[in-house]
């Protein structure tokens, strides 16, 4: 069945889903930051809206919105880019889910779709206490990602360099796949594409910058809609395989 949007509905009709059995929703945390010269901001808020829908539809479940701002330090060199602290993540994680646990919700699950909410959606993970009866499920462990590049250098020739950590040609081919219009592929261009593994200590704790001046951990150049709708297949297994 397909989900329902949360905020489309009025609250009445929210209460008679889950009186019918409806009683499970997903929310994503994205972020708002750069994703190097050809792509917007909003990037990974979108993609987890996407992601949200794709897992919804596949639990029958309410597809909350997404929460747009995320532990984004490490991109702030760049403008645009709305970071918050690892303390105010965590209680706007507990919030909300304080909030649909309020609701009546009996399966919260808790998705980001950007990598720096990971380490932190686990910390305030480990500071709530579901009461009996209430299921919460989050992807916690950011390899679960690492099936994209993967299938990207298995299927599509593409190698791990050009995959990227970050607005490379997995991510990209994914935004192509969706959200065309916020894709401007005559600006994309090649940033980091060094062995990524090596990358991501420098990521988080010197900054996107001191890898690439343009904000990109990857190539884009190869990426495509059709690359793209492959790799939320394979997404949406993942994530659902990491959360039953």
């Amino acid at each position: 069945m397909a989900a329902k949007q949360l905020d489309e509905l009025t609250w009445p009709e929210v209460r008679e889903e889950i009186a019918r059995g409806r009683d499970t929703v997903v929310m994503a945390f994205g972020a708002t930051e750069q994703h190097g010269p050809h792509m917007a901001l909003c990037t990974d808020r979108v993609l987890g809206e996407e992601l949200t829908r794709r897992v919804a539809d596949a639990l029958d479940a309410f597809a909350a919105p997404a929460v747009p701002f995320g532990c984004s330090s490490h991109h702030l060199a760049f403008p645009g880019t709305i970071s918050l602290s690892d303390a105010t993540f965590h209680g706007i994680v507990a919030d909300a889910v304080s909030s649909l646990i309020q609701g009546g919700f009996k399966r919260i699950v808790l998705l980001p779709s950007h990598g720096g909410n990971f380490a932190p959606l686990a910390a305030a993970l480990e500071q709530l206490e579901a009461p009996n009866g209430v299921r919460i499920d989050a992807i916690t462990d950011i390899s679960v990602l690492a099936g994209i590049p993967q299938q990207g250098a298995t299927e599509h020739d593409v190698p791990a360099g050009e995959g990227g950590l970050h607005a490379g040609e997995w991510e990209t081919s994914m935004m192509l796949a969706i959200q065309p219009q916020l894709v401007h592929m005559e600006r994309a261009e090649p940033g980091y594409t060094g062995d990524p593994a090596e990358a991501i200590g420098a990521l988080f704790s010197a900054g996107v910058d001191s890898l690439a001046a343009n904000g990109v951990i990857g190539d884009p150049s190869r990426a495509s809609a059709e690359h793209g709708e492959a790799y939320w297949q394979r997404l949406t297994e993942l994530t659902l395989e990491a959360i039953s």
